[in-house]
């Protein structure tokens, strides 16, 4: 039976407040540290340019489950994937913060587990249960944690081990049926490019949450529904680029009005709140089709609500 992944933190977090008026925690991430990662948040994992959904596919005997490409079904639920922040790396590459994160399926809560002791081919992503911190054995922590890497959009990413291996669509053609192994990475190597999408359906579990809040992200509901968008603070910094509406007024809210407003808007990638001292009286909200370079400026309050 096929089942749904998730990507979860190991550490839990403090509780922190949901809006901009209750206050934000600081954290050492705050900022563009995390603009190349997704938001924490369910999504699905689609190799790129193709319809075939990452799944959890049941082993049997002395085989554990392992990860295989299967044609994305409905609901998304049953393939979707929480994306929560795991903990730091020393090392971090080019074109990827230093967040890393782990991977763990639904119910029993195991995680996906880079393969060891393999003979012949290459090492699968199997289904084992998750293991300590700092554990090292073929079900230790460091075969279960997982870094992004961009390549070539905001969405489509490397997923590596921490040796520095990539996951592969086996044979390096992505299509049903097909495992997902752990082969050198390679930029010019095929299957080795996948997509992280939207998040799926506004779902979140409690350790995602909990991570979510511990490395920054805030969480901005809708009135009257059990929706909810993601949004990464950037206080005392303006984005000075990609405005697609006129400034839009709001009340002296540090910047929750704007947040709200662009949550709502899909084509809102992030906003600027500007201080109702830097306008003439009166607090103003900028959405954003994208963002780029950012100013610094004690009057403004922006946030990036899909970094995709």
């Amino acid at each position: 039976m096929r089942k749904t992944f998730f990507l979860v933190a190991l550490a839990a977090a403090a509780s922190a407040p949901a809006l901009l008026s209750a206050g934000i925690p600081t954290t050492p991430f705050e900022g563009p540290d995390l603009w190349t990662d997704p938001v924490p948040a369910i999504h699905r994992i689609k190799p790129l340019g193709t319809d075939l959904c990452v799944t959890r596919t049941a082993g049997g005997g002395l085989r554990l489950p392992f990860v295989e490409l299967r044609p994305c079904a409905s609901p998304i639920g049953w393939q979707s994937i929480t994306l929560a922040p795991n903990g730091t790396t020393d090392r971090p590459l080019p074109l990827a913060s230093p967040v890393t994160w782990r991977m763990t399926t639904p119910n029993n809560s195991h995680c996906l587990t880079a393969a060891r002791r393999v003979v012949f081919g290459a090492p699968s992503v199997d289904e084992h249960a998750c293991a300590r911190p700092g554990a090292v054995s073929r079900q230790g922590a460091v075969d279960q944690t997982w870094r992004l890497r961009q390549r070539g959009g905001r969405s489509v990413f490397e997923i590596r081990t921490l040796d520095n291996r990539c996951w592969t669509a086996q044979g390096g053609t992505a299509r049903a049926g097909v495992q997902v192994v752990l082969e050198r990475c390679d930029p010019a190597a095929p299957g080795q490019q996948w997509v992280i999408g939207e998040p799926a359906g506004n779902w979140l579990d409690s350790a995602s949450e909990e991570s979510a809040r511990e490395f920054g992200w805030i969480t901005v509901p809708h009135p009257g529904t059990l929706a909810y968008h993601r949004f990464r603070p950037l206080r005392r910094l303006n984005i000075p680029s990609n405005d697609y509406t006129q400034g839009i007024a709001t009340i002296n809210d540090q910047g929750e009005e704007c947040a709200q407003m662009c949550a709502e808007d899909s084509q809102c990638r992030a906003f600027t709140w500007v201080d109702p001292r830097a306008r003439g009286g009166t607090a103003m909200c900028y959405k954003k089709s994208g963002y780029g370079t950012l100013e610094a400026d004690n009057f403004t309050y922006s946030g990036i609500v899909r970094p995709g």
